[in-house]
């Protein structure tokens, strides 16, 4: 009997558990987000940070209920939990190995908790939520208009939803977002924020790497987590990749 293949989220998720045992000393695991006059942050993850406050600048998630979708590491949730005080903030995340890294660092944060749970299929009721939140994740994802239903799903009428991802050139977000019974409200190009962030933050990039990383796999990481010259990098550059922001909301 053949073993059928991975699916693109369970290798994903194998690659996000190694690496959150590789090295635990980072919250975000997100590109980044500069102006084009940005200077280097004294914040070591400071235009990671930036980049969710970009997505949601000027939100209103005041005692509102809040999921982030893919949380990771849990930096961008304790994030929006601080500066946008919503009553409850619930971060899902595919990675065991993540959210045990996100409940070790923020257990502290009020309102904030997380749990386990697949992008595809959210362990939550409809019209749960007043806004969701995803960042970087979806590209890895086995069926994005199967996640976009889902988010409409659990949110509640007139709910937002607050979206950043990379996608080929050709794609068309716009259109899936339309299809799948959005409303969008906003839309962004932000890949020279992002090329200019990685730019400014290369060097600590490498340092990762270089520091928590067997060596037989830094080639691969170095093209995954955007170390200027390498793969991720080069195709924001070449505008074979393009990250664009999205405010969208449900009718």
């Amino acid at each position: 009997m053949t073993t059928p293949p991975d699916s693109k989220s369970d290798t994903a998720r194998r690659f996000y558990d190694t690496t959150a045992l590789a090295a635990e000393d980072f919250s975000f695991m997100n590109y980044g987000y500069a102006p084009r006059d940005a200077v280097p942050s004294e914040d070591a993850e400071g235009f990671c940070l930036d980049l969710y406050r970009h997505l949601l600048d000027g939100a209103d998630l005041t005692d509102k209920r809040v999921l982030e979708v893919s949380c990771g590491r849990g930096g961008g949730a304790a994030t929006i939990a601080n500066d946008f005080r919503p009553s409850e903030l619930v971060g899902v995340d595919y990675s065991e190995n993540n959210l045990k890294l996100a409940r070790r660092r923020f257990s502290n944060v009020p309102g904030l908790r997380f749990l386990a749970g697949r992008a595809e299929q959210l362990p939550f009721g409809s019209a749960s939520f007043d806004a969701v939140v995803n960042v970087e994740a979806s590209h890895l994802y086995d069926d994005l208009a199967h996640f976009l239903a889902e988010v409409l799903r659990v949110l509640r009428p007139h709910g937002q939803f607050f979206y950043a991802d990379l996608c080929w050139a050709n794609s068309n977000t716009e259109k899936l977002l339309c299809d799948s019974g959005f409303l969008i409200t906003n839309q962004e190009d932000i890949t020279a924020s992002v090329v200019r962030a990685l730019e400014l933050d290369s060097d600590r990039r490498e340092g990762i790497v270089r520091d928590h990383i067997p060596e037989a796999m830094q080639q691969d990481y170095r093209n995954w987590s955007g170390v200027k010259g390498y793969r991720a990098y080069n195709r924001f550059v070449a505008r074979e990749w393009v990250y664009r922001i999205f405010r969208a909301r449900r009718p």
